[in-house]
């Protein structure tokens, strides 16, 4: 009997399940990323998608499909649960694809009313996210070890038109408004005990060392928003937040990053290396408030304690 086993990388929150989030013990995906970053439906976009292991990054053969349908009103996922199971598929596979996105995107996960199904109540359109954005799913499904199919769902940003705003607000959205990009990780540095400066990503790195590693991103940007209880376009500035993950040892922080209000582009968290030498692998993915994602891998070597 095949098994199936559901990844949500974009998950806001993880129960407490021994390992830390950051621990990468079993296959795992990581990050689903789109280029361009946002994207009208019947576009173009193409998808990478990061996948590790404890034995380094991986890249299996992947069939994707798109949801397609929204997620009922009482569910508290980020997905309908059936897109696991149900979808649109694809005709190309692999970790890299370029695929287009379904034309009815506003329609079904937009601020456009969908159809109503035969003997219901008409269906209300989506509720954008906090900065104004709407998302289309899309589902990535690989084998894995032994008869375990892994599955994992992404959010591709789609650009619908604003709803329930004035004319004039329409208007001068629709001049200001630039679609988002992704982020830049521009380079990821680490300073062992003793270092007088960092270095560089991939370098050895002594075994059982608190090693202070450093992301620096670019790329952040600003945009309005309809606020609707002002009825006015409010100037907002995108967040960083920063995942780390190892195959071995611990990091200080899952994850890191910089609010709306602060202009640093970068973010620190400590690594305490295995104690162990040998090789090792860390990941780092970055991510805008508006699902911009970049991320990066990196093959260590653990040597003996200096």
């Amino acid at each position: 009997m095949k098994k199936l086993l559901l990844l949500l990388p974009l998950a806001a929150c993880q129960p407490d399940l021994g390992d830390p989030a950051s621990l990468v013990a079993s296959t795992r995906v990581l990050a689903i990323a789109s280029d361009p970053a946002e994207a009208a439906p019947g576009d173009d976009v193409a998808f990478h998608m990061l996948v590790a292991s404890p034995s380094g990054t991986a890249s299996p053969d992947v069939g994707w499909a798109w949801c397609a349908q929204p997620k009922p009103v009482s569910e508290n996922d980020v997905v309908d649960p059936q897109c696991v199971y149900q979808g649109a598929s694809m005709d190309t596979r692999g970790i890299d694809i370029t695929a287009t996105l379904p034309d009815d995107g506003c329609t079904m996960f937009g601020p456009e009313a969908p159809p109503s199904m035969d003997g219901e109540p008409p269906a209300r359109p989506r509720d954008p996210d906090v900065t104004g954005g709407f998302y289309q799913p899309v589902r990535a499904v690989f084998k894995d070890t032994g008869d375990v199919y892994l599955a994992a769902v992404g959010l591709a940003r789609i650009r619908c038109n604003l709803a329930d705003a004035p004319v004039e607000i329409v208007q001068a959205y629709n001049a200001m408004y630039t679609a988002n990009t992704n982020p830049v990780l521009e380079r990821v540095v680490a300073q062992a005990p003793g270092d007088d400066v960092a270095h560089d990503l991939p370098r050895d790195l002594p075994a059982g060392a608190d090693v202070v590693l450093r992301a620096h991103w670019s790329g952040v940007e600003s945009f309005p928003v309809f606020d609707r209880v002002s009825r006015t376009l409010v100037t907002q500035r995108e967040s960083i937040r920063v995942s780390w993950f190892v195959s071995g040892g611990t990091v200080e922080s899952d994850r890191s990053g910089r609010g709306a209000d602060e202009t640093e582009t970068f973010a620190d968290d400590v690594w305490t290396t295995p104690d162990e030498p040998g090789p090792a692998h860390l990941w780092v993915v970055v991510r805008d408030s508006r699902g911009g994602t970049a991320f990066a891998s990196y093959d260590v070597t653990i040597s003996a304690p200096r």
